[in-house]
């Protein structure tokens, strides 16, 4: 049977954090893109949105994202951090995805739209 659902899903997105650091590394450069300039610039979460680092992972992910747009190479250490604080936002990343995906193919936006008005349940958050 043939997957019906073309996106990205959180299961699918975890498991190719933990496998693929570069994967990992635009993964959390997009979770820094998610925060406001504001947060950006003081490496923090001030709005309670739920879009980019949480207050606890802001200042590392911040910084470390914020190095690799400046083409400074992680520590391992900072690379293994970096994907562990990542993976804890794959409903954040499979919601972008989706709607990147649908931005790049507008015919996927009736597929979502299906998927969500039977009220099937896919881990795309």
């Amino acid at each position: 049977m043939a997957n019906l659902y073309p996106f990205l899903s959180k299961s699918d997105i975890k498991t190719r954090i933990v496998n693929d650091v570069s994967f990992a590394m635009e993964c959390a450069q997009i979770m820094t893109s998610r925060q406001t300039e504001y947060e950006q610039e003081a490496k923090t979460t001030v709005n309670k949105n739920r879009r980019g680092w949480s207050c606890s992972h802001a200042v590392f992910g911040t910084t470390a994202t914020n190095k690799l747009r400046a083409g400074e190479e992680l520590e391992p250490h900072e690379i293994a951090r970096l994907q562990d604080m990542t993976s804890h936002y794959s409903k954040q990343l499979a919601s972008h995805f989706r709607v990147e995906a649908i931005k790049a193919n507008p015919d996927l936006k009736a597929i979502a739209e299906r998927a969500w008005s039977t009220r099937v349940v896919f881990s795309a958050g």
